[in-house]
């Protein structure tokens, strides 16, 4: 399923690349090209909360240093519930930051075109992420930050590897967020 292909062609990024690709997305952000990063995840399901931790870590320490056109959006374990709020902000870019079974090594990071995700479901939620991009937000390129889970049974922890690897994603978004 991973490839090394680059963004600009809509695939997924190498273990090494998903850095670069996302900081060329998020240079591109504008007040016409809007990106929005949505962080997904229950609270109660250990590292399947890691989308929602992220989004919060940088909704908190990036609150007066947001650029213009980049918008972040903490779904928690309800993606349904703030589709419409995507549809209204019409983006150019959806990033779901998410924990997805990847058979890869916990806590491993992909960027992947919502096109290559997997029918029924790639992640834990009601609807599939791909379903609800192709169906609602036809005119916005769909991505999925991916970030391997070591489980998401009830707990209110993520794992080591997991915490490591939003600790390392929080950093990175707000050392690019910040230079905007």
């Amino acid at each position: 399923m991973v490839r090394g292909r680059p963004i600009s062609k809509e695939t997924t990024s190498t273990a090494g690349s998903w850095q670069r690709d996302l900081q060329q997305l998020l240079k591109s952000a504008s007040t016409t090209n809007k990106v929005a990063l949505v962080g997904i995840g229950h609270p109660l399901r250990g590292d399947d909360y890691v989308g929602s931790h992220i989004v919060k870590t940088l909704t908190e320490s990036l609150k007066d240093v947001l650029p213009d056109g980049v918008y972040l959006v903490d779904a928690e374990g309800d993606i349904e519930a703030i589709i419409m709020k995507l549809v209204d902000l019409a983006p150019r870019h959806v990033m779901f930051i998410d924990a997805c079974e990847m058979k890869l090594k916990t806590g491993e990071i992909r960027l992947l075109s919502i096109e290559e995700t997997s029918y029924p479901f790639f992640t834990t939620h009601g609807v599939p992420l791909k379903v609800l991009a192709q169906q609602l937000l036809p005119k916005s390129k769909a991505w999925v930050l991916a970030i391997q889970p070591k489980q998401s049974e009830f707990s209110e922890e993520l794992s080591t590897e997991v915490n490591e690897a939003a600790d390392s994603i929080s950093r990175f978004f707000m050392k690019i967020l910040e230079e905007e």
